[in-house]
């Protein structure tokens, strides 16, 4: 009987470790030329329209967690918020 009690207990510990990280915390697939980021206040720039009116940057606490697919770097959404697959041309 006493070599039941350990693979419970590995069993029972296995679970609950898994059951303790919420669903949400967990990173998911995002579209082409777009990554995930945590906390989407991150990025300031976000809309084309950012790109003459400059928004101000939110300061950002340690633990903030909205997560978020943001277009990569040199790409940003129309006015509608849609993703726009023209890339921005920097000169």
């Amino acid at each position: 009987m006493a070599s039941y009690i350990l693979p419970i207990c590995l069993f029972i510990a296995a679970l609950t470790i898994v059951s303790a990280v919420p669903a949400d915390q967990t990173p998911f697939d995002c579209p082409e030329n777009e990554r995930y980021i945590k906390c989407d206040l991150e990025v300031c720039f976000k809309t084309c329209d950012h790109l003459k009116n400059f928004p101000p940057c939110p300061s950002i606490a340690a633990g903030c967690f909205r997560p978020a697919c943001l277009c990569k770097d040199g790409y940003l959404r129309n006015a509608e918020g849609k993703y726009d697959n023209r890339r921005l041309v920097t000169d």
